[in-house]
């Protein structure tokens, strides 16, 4: 695959993570040193990223650089917009011990599908966080502790939630044990 063949994918890709994380071109720009005209053009495909244009970006995003590449397999799969195979989910490890593969075939549309691996004692950080939308969930395996305002809540494998993601909200695996979440947010917040 030709670097021209996969410009608009990492174009889209890094203005539907962009846009998700509720990031302006000039936001961007700053956390990366990079100018709002050459980000504007990778975004249109109008000029080919270098690697360390890529890793900047991602860094400035929370991703690695593979969150730009399509698999080279997948280039005239006209699937990969509806489907997305076990093997080719793209993931996010995080230093806290959570680990998020985005189920989503991509960040476009009003609804974000995310499969969570929550190691033991990791948690989502120690202060409650907001944003728009709503989130709902379900505990596949393990325990989660779901904090919602100052209400604490212990959830096992079966069990489901669901809540506006503008009231503050936290989460934990308190146990020794691995814990799975699969989730739906709107709007997409990746």
């Amino acid at each position: 695959m030709n670097a021209r063949a996969t410009q608009p994918i990492i174009g889209t890709r890094m203005r539907e993570l962009r846009k998700t994380k509720g990031l302006t071109l000039a936001q961007l720009g700053a956390e990366t040193g990079l100018s709002v005209g050459y980000l504007s053009q990778l975004e249109r495909q109008d000029a080919d990223p270098s690697v360390r244009a890529l890793n900047t970006i991602g860094a400035a995003l929370g991703v690695g650089i593979n969150w730009f590449f399509p698999d080279p397999s997948d280039a005239d799969n006209p699937e990969t917009d509806i489907i997305v195979r076990a093997n080719k989910r793209r993931a996010l490890r995080f230093d806290s011990g959570v680990h998020d593969e985005l189920l989503s075939p991509n960040l476009s549309g009003t609804l974000e599908m995310i499969l969570t691996t929550f190691a033991p004692h990791a948690n989502s950080g120690d202060a409650n966080y907001a944003h728009k939308g709503e989130e709902g969930g379900f505990v596949v395996s393990g325990v989660l502790e779901l904090t919602v305002e100052d209400q604490v809540m212990r959830l096992g494998a079966g069990d489901a939630f669901q809540f506006s993601s503008t009231k503050p909200h936290r989460y934990a695996n308190p146990t020794d044990e691995e814990t799975v979440i699969f989730w739906a947010v709107t709007p997409p917040h990746y």
